[in-house]
């Protein structure tokens, strides 16, 4: 098993000259501040040349400065996962002024951040994988939707998806837990489950998803690795990238999965999903708008 960042860092310590000891110091004391750095800010920290970081960086095994960054972000990643205490990254970012950074290297940065974290997730995911869990989706008479915290903004929009195409779904992601334990209460093997979980796995979430495999009704897990609790209950499994250069966690794998599902589930039978959004359109022309009616005409 491969070393973290700081393991390396303290097993290399010995043979680092006195300034680079001065760096190692400095990251050992500050890895949450230090992961944000620019090369020139962290240069100017130091009071050293920025050839002298880069030179450091080769030392400790990292092929760069901003692999040394990323693999300080993972290693911060890892203990929150793990319920360590950390500083908040505002502490850090709040005092320093958004002028002092080089813009366009920061935009560059975020760009190729974004389409990695695109491309890694897809890397991950299979036609195969999609189609299987497309297949639970049509044939099931009701889907729940299940998340919270970062992910209630991609369960409310997979569930408005899909009652677009005119399946029932339903997302419990902000009710009250009454109401969410009583509709899974009347969950069958008829119905299915869609999870989203990221790193932190809200423990209420990973016990729904142990619920439902004990009622034996599919899951469709989207989360960030295999080894994630509510992966070992999925019926199909989506891993995602969650690399972010700000916060630990991205949520654009999160949603680029369930465009996927909801594209896939609207062109899987396209007269079938005509007919029910033709009974949609049947029921609005029915009712009306929600404005009220005027003098109780």
């Amino acid at each position: 098993m491969s070393m973290g960042i700081l393991e390396e860092v303290n097993a290399s310590y010995e043979k680092l000259s006195p300034v680079q000891k001065r760096i190692a110091d400095f990251i050992f004391k500050y890895p949450d501040q230090v992961c944000f750095y620019s090369l020139k800010e962290l240069s100017e920290t130091l009071g050293v040349t920025e050839v002298t970081i880069l030179r450091f960086t080769k030392k400790i095994g990292a092929q760069s400065f901003v692999e040394m960054k990323n693999r300080l972000r993972e290693h911060l990643q890892t203990r929150l996962v793990h319920g360590d205490g950390l500083n908040r990254i505002a502490d850090h970012v709040g005092g320093i002024r958004f002028g002092d950074h080089d813009k366009e290297e920061m935009f560059q940065e975020f760009v190729a951040n974004e389409k990695n974290v695109i491309a890694k997730t897809f890397e991950q995911v299979s036609l195969k994988d999609i189609l299987s869990a497309v297949a639970i989706i049509r044939q099931s008479r009701k889907i729940y939707v299940v998340g919270s915290e970062l992910v209630t903004g991609i369960c409310a929009y997979t569930t408005r998806r899909l009652l677009t195409l005119g399946l029932e779904a339903l997302d419990l992601s902000n009710l009250s837990r009454a109401l969410y334990n009583n509709y899974l209460a009347h969950a069958t093997p008829e119905d299915c489950a869609i999870i989203f979980s990221v790193p932190g796995y809200a423990k209420h979430i990973v016990n729904t998803a142990r619920y439902l495999d004990k009622k034996k009704i599919p899951q469709i897990a989207v989360t960030d690795q295999r080894t994630s609790p509510i992966a070992a209950y999925g019926t199909t499994v989506f891993t995602c990238n969650n690399h972010d250069l700000f916060f630990y966690n991205s949520v654009m794998g999160y949603m680029s999965v369930a465009n996927a599902l909801i594209y896939f589930a609207a062109m899987d039978n396209p007269e079938e999903t005509n007919k029910r959004r033709g009974r949609l359109s049947e029921v609005r022309s029915a009712i009306g708008s929600t404005d009220f009616v005027k003098d109780g005409l």
